[in-house]
């Protein structure tokens, strides 16, 4: 379970870096990414998952991509 929290984190980690550095991230599989997000959030909170949910705008901008 450790390694498991800490590979996600590290790999969050590298997608906050890339996006606070402007480099592009049209490659990554962003939905795979949100998921990552949200699993790491509802563990440490059910309730600041579901304000998440919410107020998220990912999956409708994806559900856009041509």
């Amino acid at each position: 379970m450790r390694a498991a929290a800490y590979a996600d984190l590290q790999i969050i980690r590298r997608l906050r870096n890339r996006i606070a550095h402007h480099e592009p991230i049209f490659t990554r599989n962003i939905a795979d990414d949100y998921q990552r997000i949200h699993d790491m959030i509802a563990w440490r909170s059910q309730v600041a998952a579901a304000w998440m949910d919410r107020k998220q705008t990912v999956l409708t901008l994806l559900a856009m991509k041509p």
